[in-house]
C-alpha cells in the first residue's frame, strides 16, 4: 500500500521490492528472530503473502539471499537512472 501511495505522488521513482529467497527461508528467519509471539508471526506471514503477490508492481526485485550482494545491488540501483513510465 505504501509503495502504491508513493507511486501516485512520485511516478518517476524507482520502486525496488526486497524479496526473501523463498517462503521457507522467510519463515525460518522470522521464527529465528524470536521477537514475535506465534500470533504475531502468523499475522506477519499473512501480510508477507499479500506483499509477495504484489512484487510485480515494482520496477526491480532484489532477492535477499546474500546480504552483501543484495546491499551492493541496492546501492548500484540508487545510482541508476530512473526508468521511463
Amino acid at each position: 500500500q505504501g509503495a502504491r501511495q508513493v507511486r501516485e505522488s512520485m511516478p518517476e521513482a524507482l520502486f525496488v521490492f526486497l524479496a526473501p529467497p523463498d517462503w521457507d527461508e522467510l519463515t525460518r528467519r522470522l521464527i529465528g528472530r524470536g521477537t514475535e509471539t506465534e500470533t504475531e508471526r502468523e499475522r506477519r506471514l499473512r501480510t508477507a503473502r499479500v506483499e509477495l503477490a504484489a512484487a510485480d508492481e515494482f520496477d526491480v526485485c532484489v532477492v535477499n539471499d546474500d546480504v552483501e550482494r543484495a546491499a551492493r545491488e541496492l546501492v548500484s540501483l540508487m545510482g541508476s537512472p530512473v526508468p521511463e513510465n
